[in-house]
């Protein structure tokens, strides 16, 4: 057997094998200065046939990443996998001179080959070419978003190569991203629009065509304006990106906007382009495939093949695009001065309806609407077990309107809710619900877990009930506005920066500027006037009857208003659980301080399981630790309701 030098055995023969190109005699016979030069020749020589210029230098670790990471993705080159590929079939600068040949010839070896390697180079770089394609039109780049696509299709799903690729491997996760994001960029149009319908492709190499099936977005194509890719767009206001890894290309459904309505709705869905064939069948045209949409809500996996494969979820750059419209923006000041417009008062889903989820309602507080929940909602969804066990509901009203309208409006729309979701009360998870209000929100939260019995009726008149002498009609009406029961499907409550006994700026000259600007609804107007009426037979005096029927929010909110301190008294009804976080900007210590609006004091009740507090102003329900708190709290409801999972109760308890 033939045996072959070794590297450190040809550098050890170096000085010999080099010393034979040139006998020492006739070196020494040349005069000295030809000696010189020749020595200096020799040792240029031997420096760039026998010496190496191989080595390592000291670096920087993250630099060292940054080489061995980088990829066509995120940069304008491609990885040290695909030139890898290229160095060994030589093809680097004919890459760089003629690209199109290169990836021909790399598809016809990819056809033979056993290996998979050539299948990541290519879909790598057909990416990388459309890239630098994208500003001569979409005619250019889309072939080669498609075959880039395609490619890493075969590279992950492929059953024609000798080994799946590892999940472990660099080039996996670069594969998945290579396949989402040539796939979005491949369907958009010139506008940047996701044209989703049947096509016949033509690729770099070849050619395919694939159906349409929508069955499992269950939703009509024609109610969509357009669809735009999530990568498309980057997310401020939001403390986190909520971005779900997997295969497919995230989208943005965008609903038509009603006639003469001022914003629009839209949809979370994912893209999911399936090929029905082997790689030979590209070049001979005879490849078809299916593209396929899905609600990012309702499928979070697919198969393949014999494969569970996780579908790629942005839900938070659907979240954010929606709130980013002008009528949303201003919509809380708006809806207080001028009561609701377009969006009626209501319990709004965040997202579709699921029977087996616990829902939790969120209800906004004064000069605010439901957009003020965006980033305690979109933390809590990245939460797996939270985002398994609950769904979110906003419940939106105008906040300048008297409390006891909106307490009402509260009660009776979740009433009819459970009433339309589960008529049968059957519904367990349905009836565990949670109920979170900051502010004048933490007041209606209060009343759909409290019996009142009539303590607001003898902090008025002095009397119980049932020992007034009124008429029916006003008898019913002074229950309707101060009797409440709790609701039999409320579990627990949380209150954030609530003024339960009133808030220190709900001064008279508050009020007085509010009134100048407010415009309430007649039927509001109409129902204070009746409401006015009834008691004024009650021979109040007109001090206790004002703060009774009160005209706006902010009336209630007196610190002074002995209806409010009589509420704030009344515990919360056997079985419902609460909570209260508290937020005191500054360093005062309880029961000292304020957080601008409402003091501890005020804030502080003694009937609840737990009481956090947070440095922060009034419009702390953004703060993390808030928010940490809250998800607390909702592990708590789950694990009492024995709804945690195993591991997670676990971790809990120890």
């Amino acid at each position: 057997m033939k045996h072959f030098p070794t590297f450190s055995q040809l550098a050890s023969a170096c000085p010999s094998i080099c010393g034979r190109l040139w006998p020492e005699k006739k070196l020494l016979a040349l005069p000295y200065r030809a000696r010189l030069a020749l020595i200096l020749v020799l040792a240029a020589f031997s420096l760039t046939s026998c010496a190496t210029s191989v080595g390592v230098q000291k670096n920087d670790p993250r630099k060292t990443y940054a080489q061995i990471s980088v990829s066509a993705i995120s940069a304008d080159e491609f990885s040290r996998f695909s030139e890898d590929i290229l160095t060994r079939y030589n093809l680097v600068q004919p890459f760089n001179e003629d690209p199109q040949q290169v990836l021909t010839f790399l598809h016809h070896e990819a056809e033979k080959d056993y290996r998979n390697d050539l299948l990541f180079a290519l879909a790598e770089l057909n990416y990388f070419v459309a890239m630098r394609y994208r500003h001569n039109g979409i005619e250019q780049s889309h072939p080669h978003f498609f075959a880039s696509a395609l490619y890493a299709y075969f590279y992950l799903l492929g059953k024609e190569w000798l080994e799946p690729p590892s999940a472990f491997d660099r080039r996996y996760r670069l594969a998945c991203d290579f396949y989402n994001n040539a796939l979005a960029e491949a369907l958009a149009d010139a506008n940047g629009n996701l044209q989703i319908a049947p096509a016949e492709v033509e690729l770099p190499v070849g050619r395919f065509a694939f159906s349409l099936n929508t069955t499992k977005f269950q939703q009509e194509m024609d109610h969509f304006e357009k669809f735009v890719s999530t990568d498309r767009f980057g997310v401020r206001g939001l403390s986190r990106r909520n971005r779900e890894a997997g295969l497919g290309a995230p989208i943005i459904a965008v609903e038509k906007k009603p006639e003469g309505a001022p914003l629009f709705r839209t949809s979370p869905a994912t893209l999911f382009l399936r090929f029905n064939c082997q790689l030979k069948d590209i070049k001979a045209g005879t490849c078809t495939g299916k593209l396929e949409l899905y609600s990012a809500y309702d499928q979070t996996e697919i198969e393949v093949g014999d494969k569970k494969v996780p579908l790629e979820r942005d839900v938070t750059a659907q979240l954010a695009y929606t709130i980013d419209q002008p009528y949303f923006q201003g919509l809380g000041f708006k809806e207080f001065l001028y009561g609701t417009g377009f969006i009626k008062t209501g319990v709004f889903y965040m997202q579709p309806y699921e029977p087996d989820k616990i829902p939790i309602v969120l209800v906004h507080g004064t000069f605010s609407s439901p957009v003020a929940w965006a980033e305690m909602a979109n933390t809590l969804r990245a939460d797996p077990v939270i985002n398994r066990k609950y769904q979110m509901w906003n419940f939106f009203y105008d906040s300048g309107k008297r409390i006891g309208i909106s307490v009402q409006e509260l009660r009776e729309v979740l009433s009819t809710q459970v009433q339309k979701l589960d008529p049968e009360g059957t519904n367990a998870a349905l009836r565990k619900m949670v109920v979170i209000g900051h502010s004048q929100g933490g007041l209606l939260t209060k009343m759909t877990a409290t019996d009142t019995g009539d303590a607001v009726v003898r902090a008025v008149t002095g009397k119980s009930l049932a020992q007034l002498d009124v008429a029916e009609e006003d008898r019913a009406r002074l229950e309707k506005e101060a009797v409440y029961k709790p609701l039999p499907f409320v579990n627990r409550v949380v209150f954030i920066a609530t003024p339960h006994r009133g808030s220190f700026l709900s001064k008279n000259w508050v009020r007085t500027l509010v009134l100048k600007m407010i415009a309430l609804p007649k039927g509001v107007l109409q129902s204070t006037a009746n409401l006015m009426t009834t008691v004024g037979r009650l021979g109040v005096s007109e001090a206790h009857a004002q703060q009774f029927v009160s005209m706006t929010s902010l009336d209630v909110m007196s610190p002074n208003n002995r209806v409010l301190l009589t509420l704030a008294e009344i515990p919360l009804a056997p079985g419902i659980k609460g909570h209260s976080i508290i937020a005191i900007d500054g360093n005062e210590t309880p029961p000292d301080g304020d957080d601008g609006v409402v003091k501890y004091t005020s804030a502080h009740v003694d009937y609840v399981e737990s009481e956090f507090l947070v440095r922060h102003n009034h419009s702390c329900q953004s703060h993390p630790l808030v928010i940490e708190e809250v998800r607390r709290i909702l592990l708590t409801h789950l694990q009492e309701n024995q709804q945690l999972p195993g591991e997670v109760l676990s971790r809990r308890t120890q």
